[in-house]
């Protein structure tokens, strides 16, 4: 902040209330235990030149494409901000129809697995702000009583992972899994995305291990330190 100030010519309150701006629409993330500012996930929709600055990114693609491979399905990257979670990046799978989900859509975080997701391994106060909201229907089987998200993010919470069968679109089913930095907190989803033909509302093992397998891997890379994607209900991740 000090070096922006002393470049800009200004003072450092108003580099501090720009940045927290950046920050709040996504374009900055910053690191809690160092203080230091980085890019955010939105730096990388509007210059992909970006990307090799962002951590989740560059962490996750080798990830990704080994996870296709194994299970044949289209693996979706999302990155959490402050306020949103945003696609990063979609790797498509093999079969002849096959759901992408296009880099820069926002998800509705209490309308699909990645929002559950963000809403149990996230920041606590992203779950505040959405209790502030009306939660709205896409299909029969959205949640759209905030009791039952709650229960839904707790479930999450302690099985590691979360399902959402045509929660935001009919005939679709995804599966997602978190992905934890240093501070044991989420900054992404990690998500198998397809039709309910091949993901059913329960997943069976051969799906949803390879997957927490892989979000496990990526967390790693991202200065993750526990050996369990679960965390305990009125606690912070697992650090087995």
């Amino acid at each position: 902040m000090s070096e922006l100030a002393a470049r800009l010519n200004t003072t450092k309150a108003t580099i501090f209330r720009h940045l927290q701006t950046l920050m709040e629409l996504g374009y900055l993330a910053q690191n809690p235990v160092t203080s230091r500012y980085r890019p955010g996930v939105k730096v990388y929709l509007p210059s992909r030149s970006a990307a090799s600055r962002i951590d989740l990114l560059s962490a996750s693609e080798a990830a990704m494409r080994d996870l296709r491979e194994e299970l044949g399905m289209s693996v979706v990257l999302s990155g959490l901000g402050a306020h949103e979670l945003t696609v990063l990046a979609t790797v498509v799978g093999k079969a002849p129809l096959e759901i992408g989900v296009r880099p820069g859509t926002n998800l509705a975080l209490h309308a699909n697995a990645q929002g559950y997701v963000a809403l149990a391994f996230g920041r606590p106060e992203l779950r505040a702000q959405l209790k502030r909201q009306e939660l709205k229907a896409y299909t029969p089987h959205t949640v759209t009583a905030h009791a039952r998200l709650d229960a839904v993010v707790r479930s999450t919470r302690e099985a590691g992972y979360a399902v959402a069968y045509e929660a935001e679109t009919l005939g679709i089913s995804a599966v997602a899994a978190p992905l934890l930095d240093s501070t044991g907190f989420a900054i992404g989803t990690l998500a198998l995305v397809g039709s309910i033909q091949y993901l059913p509302k329960a997943p069976p093992a051969a799906i949803v291990d390879p997957l927490i397998r892989t979000a496990l891997r990526i967390s790693w890379n991202l200065g993750y330190k526990g050996s369990d994607l679960r965390r305990d209900p009125a606690g912070p991740a697992l650090n087995g």
